[in-house]
This record gives structure tokens, C-alpha cells and sequence, in this order.
């Protein structure tokens, strides 16, 4: 290993150590001082390559965290005051199923199985990785049984998400139209944090957090009662990358299931269900687009839009061959680039640069963000698109390198923006440089 790749490894364990708490991974100093769902999922992909115990603890801990009907929140509070909404405002306590545990009352996308298939196979104590998995395994199949009935009445195979912050891709602008449908009425009084940390130009506007907190204010109406919900909140999507992510997930599971010894028709059926509707819910009807979108099931439309999460569908095994080498090919040809796409291989941006509502400061409305970019770059390996792959990999390296540890970044310098020394970026820089080259 090359003296620039050890100390890039170093500074990235350096800074998962600054925000490792016990038994947990906070996201940032800077922002985001409590456990993330999601978050725990990719850092213990990066740990397991070193750290197999914390590794292990990561997906454990946030699974204290569950609720009595399998939901996983996306938020475990755990740290100290400084962040909104807090505890106190998602009153969870209204659900019967919430844990003693103080959390949010959303999820996120389920990342989990396959985290920890990663840490099972990085693993350098098999006995204690499958120890690991044994415990795990029930949790996460609670969850994906949760998502796959309790948000999915209609037996799509696909779960269906109620708030933007649960897509992970919280002001995409994907959800526009269906955000702008809201009337936001009765509405506490409540003051931002977020902006005092960090620049208002690089987060959501206030008219979003209004819709945002109007959605919770719904759900708590309704004591998280998904079957109330569904009936009446105004917010009601089925995403292409939640989704995905979830079929991969599921896909993992069967793996797991391998690795332990269990038999499980349940996980089957819902992969059978998923590959039945996908394409039903998710294609494009022009026949020369490759493209796939989110469903609005209030609207009963696709969202048309063309972003990153359209091609998060290379996380999956459901496309063609064809198909996928459609989408490398879209990404190379989109402007989804950074530095004015002077790169030949650049890293991939959360929407094109062309886009008339591209803005290159904001949040998931124009920058580049790591674990999107980490996605693409192991579903074209699913795909056999190596040498694109390849590229990718180099690139995302590339642009940390040269500019630090970040939540995300400005796509036409590369300038590091959110939160820093931001421990899912660490994480996965980890993964892609302990990789063997095959």
C-alpha cells in the first residue's frame, strides 16, 4: 500500500473513532449527534474490514431501538440536546408498540441484511460472525415482514414510505409535487437547528420543514397507527430506491438463511412478489427510456424525475443486461458529474447538472453523496460492468482525497459541504480501498 492510501486509511479510522460512542457510530459531531438507522447500516460495512466486534455492535445496537411490530426507527436518541425535531416532539410514547427507548416514529431504507452479510464476511472469527447473524436474523426479519405488510396492504411487494426523511433522500426533488399538495394547517411553533450549524443555502427551506413536520403531526394524530395513516396521510410513495434496496436486502436474507441452517418461505414469497410488480410500479412507459421512477400513490402516477435513485435499481438482480448497460450508459451521457464534467470519469451527482432545478449547494438537490455513489458502484459489479465500476471507484476515492471526510459535496469544485469528518463517507472509503482488485 502506497504511503497517500495508508494515511487516507488512517485519517478515515481516526475519524470513526472520534464519533464511535460504546457501542455506536454517531453520523457527525457537527449535526447529527444521536444513532441513524441507515448510518449504522454502511459504518459497519467499514468496520467490519478492521473492527469485527464493533462491527457486530453497530447493527445490534440499533436494533434496541425496534418496535414491538418490527418497525426499525430512523432515529435512536441517544446523545445530548442540540438537534430537531427531538425525542419530546415525535412523541412516540402515543404507539403502543414504541420501545422504552426514546426514538423517532419513521424508518429508513433497510440496509441492514446486507451489512451484515458484510460483516459476516469480513469477519475473522466465522464462529462469533454467525453468533452475530443468529441474533440479527430475527430482528431484520421482522422488520422486512413489517414493511412488507404493515406498509404494503396492497401486497405489491414494494413498501410504501410517509414521510421524505424516510427515503433517506430527504429534499430530493422528487417529492415536489407531492409535498406541494399539502396544506399545512395547526402547525406548533418550532425553531431550526440544522441552519444554525450549517448554511441554510446546503439544507431543505423552511416551506419543506413545515410539510415535514406537518406529516409527523398526522402520524401522531393517529398514535403511528399505520393502518389510520395510510387512510388519511397526504404522502404516500413508493420508492425506487427504498425498494431496491429492500429486494437486495431480502436477496441477502436467503443468504443468511444459507449461512445459519434456516428455512424460510416467507423472504421467498416476498422476492417473488417484488420481482412480479417491480417493473409494473417502477418502468417507464416511453419505451426508450431506461430510466426508472417512484410511484405516487396519492397522485397514481409515476414521478418523473430524473435523479440518482433512478438508477439505484442496479442494486437489484431484476434488470436485463441490456437494461443495466442502459443506465451506465445514461450516467456517462447525463452531465451527472462534478467539476463542469470535464472528468471522463466522474462521480455521479444526485441530479444532472442540466437540470433547470439543479443547485449545486443543496442538500440532495444537485450534490454528490457517497453512499449513493457506493451503491451504483456494487450494483455495477452485480451487472459485470467492471470497467465502469472500476471508474467509479477511483473517482469517489478521488474526490475524498482531495477534499476531506464530508456529508456531501458541491459537484462543480468538489467543495466538501454538510456536515464534516461524516462517518459513513469514512466508512465505505474503507470498504472500497480494503477490496481485493479481482
Amino acid at each position: 500500500m502506497k504511503t497517500e492510501e495508508f494515511k487516507l486509511l488512517f485519517e478515515a479510522k481516526s475519524i470513526l473513532e472520534k464519533n464511535w460512542r460504546e457501542k455506536y457510530t454517531i453520523p457527525s459531531p457537527k449535526l447529527y449527534p444521536h444513532q441513524w438507522s441507515w448510518d449504522s447500516g454502511f459504518i459497519s460495512i467499514g468496520y467490519s474490514h478492521y473492527d469485527q466486534d464493533r462491527a457486530q455492535k453497530e447493527i445490534l445496537s440499533m436494533f434496541e431501538g425496534q418496535w414491538g411490530n418490527g418497525m426499525l426507527p430512523h432515529i435512536i436518541f441517544r446523545g445530548g440536546k442540540g438537534y430537531f425535531p427531538s425525542a419530546e416532539y415525535w412523541q412516540t410514547e402515543l404507539s403502543e408498540h414504541s420501545p422504552e427507548i426514546k426514538t423517532s416514529g419513521i424508518t429508513q431504507p433497510p440496509v441492514h441484511a446486507l451489512a451484515a452479510l458484510h460483516v459476516y464476511e469480513n469477519s475473522s472469527d466465522n464462529e462469533k460472525a454467525r453468533n452475530f447473524l443468529k441474533k440479527v436474523y430475527p430482528k431484520i426479519l421482522l422488520f422486512h415482514r413489517y414493511l412488507l405488510t404493515k406498509r404494503d396492504p396492497e401486497n405489491s411487494g414494494m413498501a410504501t414510505i410517509f414521510h421524505p426523511w424516510e427515503s433517506g433522500l430527504d429534499n430530493s426533488l422528487r417529492w415536489d409535487e407531492p409535498l406541494s399538495r399539502i396544506k399545512v394547517e395547526d402547525l406548533p411553533q418550532y425553531k431550526r437547528v440544522d441552519t444554525e450549524k450549517v448554511s441554510s443555502a446546503q439544507r431543505p427551506t423552511d416551506e419543506d420543514y413545515d410539510r415535514y413536520l406537518y406529516l409527523i403531526e398526522v402520524m401522531k394524530k393517529n398514535n403511528y397507527d399505520e393502518e389510520k395513516i395510510y387512510k388519511v396521510i397526504p404522502f404516500k410513495i413508493k420508492d425506487i430506491t427504498f425498494n431496491s434496496i429492500l429486494y437486495a436486502a431480502n436477496k441477502a436474507m436467503l443468504k443468511i438463511e444459507g449461512i445459519l441452517g434456516e428455512e424460510s418461505e416467507e423472504v421467498d414469497s416476498w422476492i417473488k412478489r417484488t420481482k412480479k410488480n417491480y417493473f409494473e410500479y417502477f418502468c417507464s412507459d416511453a419505451s426508450e427510456n431506461p430510466l426508472l421512477y417512484d410511484y405516487d400513490l396519492v397522485g397514481r402516477k409515476r414521478i418523473e424525475k430524473r435523479t440518482a435513485a433512478s438508477l439505484t435499481s442496479l442494486c437489484t438482480d431484476l434488470l436485463s443486461k441490456v437494461q443495466a448497460k442502459a443506465l451506465a450508459s445514461w450516467m456517462k451521457h447525463s452531465h451527472m458529474c462534478k467539476e463542469d464534467c470535464v472528468h471522463e470519469h466522474p462521480v455521479i451527482t444526485s441530479i444532472s447538472v442540466d437540470d433547470l432545478q439543479f443547485n449545486p449547494l443543496n442538500y440532495w438537490r444537485g450534490p454528490v453523496w457517497i453512499n449513493i455513489n457506493w451503491m451504483l458502484y456494487e450494483g455495477m459489479k452485480n451487472y459485470r460492468l467492471f470497467e465502469d465500476a472500476k471508474n467509479l471507484k477511483k473517482s469517489i476515492i478521488d474526490l475524498i482525497t482531495e477534499h476531506g471526510f464530508y456529508e456531501y459535496y458541491n459537484p462543480l469544485t468538489g467543495e466538501g459541504l454538510g456536515a464534516d469528518n461524516f462517518s459513513w463517507t469514512a466508512a465505505l472509503l474503507i470498504d472500497l480501498m480494503s477490496e481485493k482488485e479481482d
